[in-house]
Formats: structure tokens, sequence, C-alpha cells
């Protein structure tokens, strides 16, 4: 018999070839019965298969309602799941399931998602969720972090731009701070190397997004990070940090390798675990 690991990709590529089958008409009889299991059985899957209707069907207008509202009866199951001691941890599937699906919304209708009152509950979510130490679902969340706000910046010919824009910077302005802290801590004290060049991609498209604000968010961030070890040791001084702050926000080409290594380079790395 085969474990619940070993049926997930074969599980996935069935509702691959199943989404690609239905008619837009047929999406709201798919988000209801789906749903109405998830709601029983919250299995991952039923995020992944989400996540390809709304990359199917999120740009046709008559669809977007009925997507939004299947996001939004999925997000509770999963909110309560992932809230539990170690959900995080435990879930890494639903949590590289779920930010899979807010990502294809945000690049299928943003404006849609961006409108939603559950919006701010997957940006709550998506902080919390940066400091989990699993490849792909920290992969996930970060490129979900990074497509919200270059949602802000592109296609600026587009009507709906400015739409963009404004909903962005609202969203930034409530959690820009938390998140430009949160960060700063996960390089520190939870995040292996390999991640830090997603992360340097998000600290780039906020910087991109409005870098005078950024500029006093990493101050904020850097000035609250633990000088020295719990014995007395010192770990990064003043100068280092302000050295740093000067490295990262005078960047003018988005180059991530090397935000990559300003982010730990002589200063992060050498705080103690």
């Amino acid at each position: 018999m085969l474990s619940p690991g070993q049926c997930v990709p074969g599980v996935k590529m069935l509702c691959f070839r199943w989404s690609v089958c239905i008619r837009c008409e047929d999406v709201k009889c798919v988000v209801f019965q789906m749903v109405s299991v998830y709601q029983v059985y919250p299995h991952s899957c039923f995020l992944y298969l989400g996540s390809i209707l709304v990359d199917e069907y999120g740009m046709e207008e008559g669809c977007r309602q009925g997507l939004l509202d299947m996001l939004q009866a999925l997000c509770m199951p999963t909110f309560q799941l992932l809230e539990q001691s170690n959900g995080l941890r435990n879930h890494p599937d639903t949590v590289d399931d779920l930010f899979r699906l807010a990502t294809r919304f945000v690049q299928r209708s943003p404006v849609t998602l961006l409108s939603s009152s559950i919006i701010v509950h997957i940006i709550q979510c998506a902080i919390a969720a940066t400091t989990l130490d699993h490849r792909d679902a920290n992969c996930s969340v970060m490129k979900f972090v990074r497509d919200l706000i270059h949602t802000g910046v592109i296609n600026d010919h587009e009507d709906d731009f400015e739409l963009r824009k404004q909903l962005i910077g609202q969203a930034m302005g409530q959690h820009g701070q938390q998140l430009v802290t949160q960060l700063m801590h996960t390089c520190c004290f939870c995040l292996p190397p390999y991640t830090l060049p997603d992360v340097a991609e998000v600290l780039w498209e906020i910087m991109v997004f409005d870098r005078p604000t950024f500029c006093r968010w990493l101050e904020n961030a850097l000035k609250g990070l633990p000088k020295e070890t719990s014995g007395g040791a010192v770990t990064v001084t003043n100068k280092q940090l302000t050295d740093f702050h000067k490295q990262v926000t005078s960047a003018e080409e988005s180059t991530p390798k090397e935000l990559c290594q300003n982010t730990r380079l002589n200063i992060l790395a050498n705080i103690q675990r």
C-alpha cells in the first residue's frame, strides 16, 4: 500500500488533468463540492486544485467572484489548522499549496484579491510562515509576498494600475514594518542560507515600491536586533548595522545575489543563533 506522501504526486496530477476539462460554467459546482469535502478532510491537494482553477479561470470575469468565495472558504479551515501548536511546521504541504493558490490569485486577478477582506489574514499568515524552515513551503511564501508587492509596480500602462498601486500601498502601510522586521529576524535566527536569495527578492520589491519608507522600516528592524549574546559578548556593532543599512538602501539595480550577501555578510551572520 502506498503511503500518503507517495500518493500526493499522483493525486495532484489527477487534479490538474481534471481541472483542464472543466468548463467555466462548471466551476461553481466543482468549487462547492471541493469546499464541502475540504471542511471535513483538509488535505492540501484541494488547495492545489484551487490554484489550478484560479490559473485556468481567474481572468474570466464571470468566474472571479466564485473563485474568491472558494479562496475564502478554503482559508478558514486552513488557518485553523496552521494556528494549532506547531501548525506551520507540522503541515508544510498545506503552507506550500495555500500560498501557491494565493499567488495564482495575485497573478490572475490581483484587484479581486486585494479588494477582499481575506487578504489581511493571508498576509498575516505569510509573515508568520516566513520563519518556516522547509524549502518548498518557504519558497511559496516568499514568492507570494514578492509577487504581491510587485503587483503595485508592473504593467503601469494598464487601466487598473493606479488601483493596484493604491491597494498595495494600503497593505504595506498596514503590514510593511512587521514584514521587514520579521524578515530580518528570520535571516538571523530561523532560516538556512539557501533561503536568503528569496528573502533578498522580497526586500528588493519592497524597496522598489517605496524606497523612503523601506529605509525607515529597515532602520527600525535593525535597531531591534540583539547587539550582544546572553553572556554579554558583542555580536554586532552599531557601525556594522549602519553600513549594512546604507549598502542595502543605496542599491540601484535588482541584484538579488549581492543583496542576499549583504543581508548576512559581516553583520547578521555574526549574531549568535
